[in-house]
């Protein structure tokens, strides 16, 4: 590694202002087409229905997520909106930000900048989802930015990798990764090391508070876990394989319903899932050889994900596109050691030609998942809450006393409706998810049987049910059913709504 200042080559504005145009016009249009669904209005209702940072705290105690992107929405739904609209536009900032940086100081090729951003992760996955893994991308390539110079910026890096620890437990991984980046630094610059004992004394109060916050989820949660080592087994280990080949080959199930996280990889054989995963992964590796710090960064997130997810088991399009975002970092921090993605010095038409078929061939593939889920989102509603409050709203019936039958669906309910639903399924007041085994009964509930049952539903003569189960209700000795609407084709299952009027007989 050089040990004089890197100089950041920028690309100039009048290359990337254009490019910048096109993906705010279009990404901006993709969020007010999207229908918040369930893992949006989780955090914004927890944000919302928060009294303080302290609450918000408390009432993240089954998520096993830190608390940053939610401490966020807390101050946006309280002196802002609690409207789902304003975490929209808010994310958007974010990743508009988050792209404008990439397109400006990231050190690869105008064509290689754009597929990237028009691909299925920047398109969709993390711009037109409302979560908060667009914020740690965001800390994370302004890390980026500073590594080219870390002996005057380490401190400035520690404090942005507490941020980073605080966002998700992924970043974390990330952060892992900075850490060892600069720990070989600090072991070539010895003058260096209270710098690094500084920044040390951050990443490790960042990992170990966002630790504590992620494992201190009660017993009786939904969340599961392989316990201690059992997950070294060929069935864990291939699932994280697929995890991490379909975060880079991208091949939706078009014909699938929940098409953004259903991809044809996935059926593949365990062995061939090991052995493509193996090669995809080797063929990263090639791509960092020249520089021992990208390769110090790159492997300790990947390796820590993987057994995250053999452990886990959780899958999401989400998940396997930190895959990808690590290496592209890696790739950035590589250029550092002057290690370039596509070499001007190979000369043979192996060397020379091989590095671009498989970058490109990656990314065209991303191009065509990123467009296709836009556009899939665009035509259908994600999920059909939105439509269904816009129909109590317009017929007045919103002021009447709802009662909610899926409890899992609705929380996007409640974030449209602007305040809290009372939920058959636990016979009181809600409207985020508290993922307690009790409260998610499998099988479910008989819904005839949670109606009779309620205290509260059996306080009024009538009143407004809305249940995600088609079927599920029929007129009874003690009430008679009518139905009113039904909003059927979201994307998300479980997020279609039939509305009923109940009344006493």
């Amino acid at each position: 590694m050089s040990q004089s200042p890197i100089k950041l080559k920028e690309t100039p504005l009048k290359y990337v202002l254009p490019v910048m145009l096109v993906y705010s016009i279009v990404s901006i249009i993709g969020v007010l087409h999207h229908e918040i669904f369930l893992e949006e209005a989780q955090q914004l209702t927890i944000g919302r229905d928060s009294n303080s940072i302290v609450d918000v705290f408390k009432n993240m105690l089954y998520e096993g997520h830190v608390t940053l992107w939610n401490s966020f929405l807390f101050f946006i739904t309280h002196y802002i909106s609690a409207r789902p609209i304003y975490m929209q536009v808010f994310h958007w900032l974010v990743i508009n930000s988050t792209v404008f940086i990439f397109l400006r100081y990231a050190p690869f090729n105008l064509t290689v900048k754009t597929l990237i951003i028009f691909g299925c992760y920047f398109l969709f996955v993390y711009s037109i989802i409302s979560r908060n893994y667009a914020l740690g991308i965001l800390l994370l390539f302004v890390c980026c930015i500073l590594l080219a110079n870390p002996e005057k910026r380490m401190i400035g890096i520690g404090f942005l990798v507490v941020l980073m620890c605080f966002t998700h437990l992924f970043y974390v991984f990330a952060a892992a990764g900075i850490f060892m980046y600069l720990l070989y630094y600090a072991i070539r610059k010895k003058e260096l090391y209270w710098r690094f004992a500084v920044f040390t004394a951050l990443f490790l109060f960042g990992a170990i508070s966002a630790l504590i916050q992620s494992k201190r989820i009660p017993a009786d949660a939904t969340v599961k876990a392989v316990p201690g080592l059992s997950w070294l087994n060929i069935h864990d280990l291939a699932f994280a394989a697929k995890c991490f080949t379909r975060g880079y080959i991208t091949m939706p199930a078009v014909h699938q319903r929940y098409f953004w996280d259903i991809q044809y990889i996935q059926h593949f054989p365990g062995v061939v899932s090991l052995i493509l995963a193996l090669l995809l992964f080797l063929a990263t590796l090639w791509f960092l050889r020249g520089s021992r710090q990208a390769l110090l960064f790159y492997i300790p997130p990947v390796g820590l994900l993987l057994v995250f997810l053999a452990i886990s088991g959780l899958a999401g399009s989400r998940y396997f596109g930190m895959f990808f975002i690590f290496f592209i970092a890696a790739l950035w921090l590589a250029h550092y050691d002057g290690v370039e993605m596509f070499s001007k010095n190979n000369k043979s038409f192996i060397t020379k030609w091989a590095p671009q078929i498989f970058v490109y061939g990656i990314l065209i593939n991303q191009l065509f998942t990123g467009i296709f889920m836009y556009c899939v989102d665009f035509a259908k509603p994600f999920s059909q809450a939105k439509n269904t409050i816009a129909y109590l709203t317009v017929t007045h019936l919103d002021n009447q006393p709802l009662l909610v039958d899926g409890y899992d669906a609705g929380a996007p309910l409640s974030a449209y409706l602007g305040r809290r639903v009372f939920y058959l399924d636990i016979d009181q007041l809600g409207s985020y998810c508290v993922w307690k085994k009790s409260y998610l009964p499998n099988p479910r509930k008989n819904l005839m049987d949670e109606i009779s049952s309620s205290t509260y539903a059996n306080s009024f003569r009538e009143f407004i049910l809305i249940t995600n189960r088609d079927s599920a209700v029929n007129n009874n000795e003690a009430y008679n059913f009518t139905r009113l609407a039904s909003f059927e084709g979201a994307v998300i299952k479980g997020e279609d709504y039939y509305i009923y009027s109940a009344a006493r007989k």
